[in-house]
């Protein structure tokens, strides 16, 4: 098999499993300079904070720090999201952001139901140097919102296995896996790019939709998977330019991404109690 004609089956094998697979909603997200309110959609800064809220706090009775909040109005086209009010996230700034609370309160979901006019300011303490290091907010942004019908993620085992299917009904060949191409065939990378990476849905900001992974999905089991079958946050490391130089608005350790997980059922009840945090790096 030549290159060309490898490349031209795996086009068609993509193009046909994207095409039977369903297609998925979601609300990406880019982030803007700024300073946006506390009653806005926003990343890092001073959150929303009622005067009967409290600062949610970690197993050892440090303040958690606030990462994002999403005033729900902004968020059209799903069906079982709020309406209203405002949901914030909250992650401990520390060198694994949290996830290694023993008892899980290293990081916290908020929901406030309504979003009242006299918004106080919260008593959140100073940040010390090791905060400073380890946070992956760099900044006060504002977010834009923009909902988006997203082809399946090409990470998924209905993607691949469809793949799969249709390479091997055009090309005669017997792979199991995309990777495959490279690995069995011995095909150069372009055609392994083009089957896994090449307009893949899962990059990027978003609300709902698939999830892109830097090392693997934490819901490792079909029941996990149910269990948190909603993405209510995937938030990327994000890079910019300001005044000719190149800046980082965003890092998770070595450009990594960080995921929040909830099930649908609870999220339409405003159930924020179980929720399922994740975040990862190269």
């Amino acid at each position: 098999m030549t290159k060309d004609e490898a490349m031209q089956y795996t086009q068609y094998a993509a193009k046909k499993a994207l095409e039977e697979l369903e297609k998925q909603y979601a609300v990406h997200f880019i982030v803007k300079s700024g300073e946006p309110s506390v009653f806005h959609s926003k990343i890092g800064g001073v959150p929303y904070f009622p005067p009967d809220a409290e600062i949610p706090v970690d197993s050892y009775g440090n303040q958690l720090r606030f990462l994002m909040q999403i005033n729900c109005s902004d968020i059209q086209g799903i069906d079982y999201f709020p309406k209203q009010g405002m949901i914030q996230f909250w992650i401990r700034a520390d060198d694994c952001w949290g996830m290694c609370d023993r008892n899980n309160k290293g990081y916290r979901v908020i929901y406030y139901d309504n979003i009242f006019a006299n918004s106080i300011d919260p008593p959140i303490s100073e940040f010390d140097d090791l905060e400073k290091e380890s946070y992956p907010i760099k900044g006060e942004f504002a977010v834009a919102f923009l909902p988006t019908i997203e082809d399946a993620p090409k990470n998924s085992i209905q993607y691949q296995n469809t793949f799969c299917k249709y390479f091997n009904e055009i090309s005669g060949e017997n792979i199991e896996s995309p990777y495959d191409l490279k690995f069995k065939l011995d095909l150069p990378s372009d055609v392994l790019d083009e089957a896994i990476y090449k307009n893949d849905s899962s990059a990027g900001h978003k609300i709902g939709g698939s999830s892109d992974f830097c090392q693997y999905d934490p819901r490792e089991t079909e029941e996990q998977q149910e269990k948190y079958n909603f993405q209510l946050l995937q938030l990327c490391s994000d890079f910019g330019r300001m005044d000719g130089q190149n800046i980082t608005n965003i890092m998770w350790g070595d450009a990594g991404i960080c995921h929040f997980f909830i099930n649908k059922e609870k999220l339409k009840n405003c159930d924020f109690s179980d929720v399922l945090y994740y975040a990862d790096c190269c």
